[in-house]
């Protein structure tokens, strides 16, 4: 049992996620016009994000951007092997491809395949790494073997042996070196889940779809928003820029975790900046049809930009292996330079595409964002002062997910009631106006879904049921 005239892209540059050309495939079976670079470009993959350790990764989720192309649903845990072969009978009956979730460790055509160093990687001191599942599609299955297609990063489509793919889909938990990896507790065994378009492109679809997605990138970039979740923050567009001639400036010689930090900072910064160099060319591809003018230059100009990041980053293990003097002074000039000229290709860039809409957002951030990380510090602050004069035990290290009231609170009702005129009095002192009786009213009503929950659902409540004067998020 195999689908018929299956031939999907192979060559994919490697910087893609490996789940991104199975999730176009399935679209593109559904009747909805994909590409790649649209695909990366609605999740934010190409806009430049940072957490306060300077890892450069996507956090799409942390901006509260509802999914603009495609979703997940039914992620799941299948029981038994067997279960997952009838499942993926199925799937291939019915002309669809089946998405599983597992180990690259034990597939035979990829470079992981038993490789010491897969394990050694995940497991040394001080690693940057943790587990995550590797995606491959299922097209078809025989007696004796699956056939997969994994183009990221092994370029493959072909047949693996039934074995083979029964330990490719146990998954990284079934190793047992991996015990003390990073995040194992997060991934599943015979995993699998279906992906649908949650609007189904046509030609002009699109296209708006394209320059919905650009605008969205401009506009976020040149914001350059920080958000605060916990005692951790996270940075976005021009904001990373920033983050990094912070640490430049802070840099001491034999400073080595600064310097880390540096380096970091600017070995990442090129990958968001590639997918946005394949956004471009895709609007390159349907300029002609909708746009006055061309984007040639645009793109040019912002290949050039990459090359400069890339050769800062060279710059600086350069001058480190060769301990150069005044090493900093002179990268912090390059940075400076490059930051600015990035600044100024997406300001004029805003000028030269049409007017769009960003992606549209989840309706808890119609408030301003400024707003609701001031609500998050002072709700934070409230508990640290709480856990410290009343003995509670709020865990502050989880942030919004933190625990307060109800079932897996941490607090009795006295305790949430001193909890809530401490927050009212530093709404108060923040902004010389309080909550009057609202949140002691709310407390000692009986409801089945509780803004005391957590310290994120506190927040919420409070910022969706008042907001300062002049401070309404006119944002896209």
């Amino acid at each position: 049992m195999i689908i018929p005239s299956f031939a999907p892209v192979l060559d994919i540059p490697y910087y893609y996620p490996c789940n991104f050309p199975l999730i176009h495939e399935v679209l593109h079976r559904q009747g909805s016009i994909t590409s790649l670079a649209l695909l990366a470009a609605s999740r934010l993959y190409s806009l430049p994000s940072c957490g306060d350790n300077g890892l450069v990764k996507p956090y799409f989720h942390k901006l509260d951007y509802v999914e603009p192309i495609w979703e997940m649903y039914g992620q799941r845990q299948l029981d038994s092997f067997e279960e997952g072969k009838t499942q993926i009978r199925q799937h291939i009956g019915e002309g669809g491809l089946f998405l599983a979730t597992g180990t690259s460790y034990h597939l035979p055509y990829c470079e992981d395949y038993q490789n010491p160093e897969y394990i050694r990687k995940h497991v040394k001191q001080g690693s940057r790494l943790h587990l995550v599942d590797h995606w491959i599609a299922v097209y078809g299955l025989e007696d004796e073997h699956v056939h997969v297609y994994d183009p990221v990063p092994s370029k493959y489509k072909g047949k693996v042996t039934q074995r083979a793919f029964h330990d490719f889909w146990k998954g990284n938990q079934s190793i047992p070196e991996l015990a003390q990896a990073k995040r194992k507790e997060e991934l599943g065994t015979y995993g699998t889940m279906d992906i649908r378009a949650t609007v189904k492109l046509d030609s002009d679809g699109y296209r708006d779809m394209l320059i919905q997605a650009l605008t969205t990138q401009i506009e976020e970039f040149l914001t350059g928003r920080t958000i605060t979740q916990g005692e951790r923050n996270f940075h976005f567009g021009h904001a990373v820029s920033l983050q990094l001639l912070d640490a430049l400036h802070e840099a001491n010689e034999g400073d080595s975790a600064n310097e880390m930090l540096i380096s970091g900072l600017l070995f990442d910064m090129r990958w968001s900046r590639y997918f946005l160099r394949d956004l471009l060319r895709d609007l390159l591809q349907e300029s002609a049809l909708w746009l006055g003018s061309p984007l040639d230059q645009y793109a040019r100009e912002f290949s050039e930009i990459i090359v400069r990041w890339e050769k800062a980053y060279n710059m600086l293990q350069v001058s480190r292996i060769k301990q150069r003097e005044q090493w900093k002074v002179q990268l912090t000039s390059v940075i400076k330079m490059l930051v600015t000229d990035e600044w100024q290709w997406y300001e004029s860039l805003r000028q030269s595409i049409p007017q769009a809409d960003c992606f549209p957002r989840q309706a808890v951030l119609m408030i301003g964002q400024k707003h609701r990380e001031d609500l998050l510090r002072i709700v934070l602050d409230s508990c640290r002062e709480l856990n410290a004069y009343h003995n509670t035990s709020i865990p502050l290290g989880e942030g919004g997910n933190a625990p307060l009231y109800g079932r897996s609170g941490q607090l009795d009702s006295l305790e949430l009631v001193s909890l809530l005129a401490v927050v009212e009095q530093g709404i108060e002192d923040r902004w010389g106006t309080g909550m009057g009786a609202a949140l002691a009213e709310m407390a000692a009503a009986s409801m089945p879904e509780s803004p005391y929950q957590t310290v994120g659902s506190l927040v919420d409540y409070l910022a969706q049921q008042w907001a300062p004067a002049g401070e309404e998020d006119t944002r896209c």
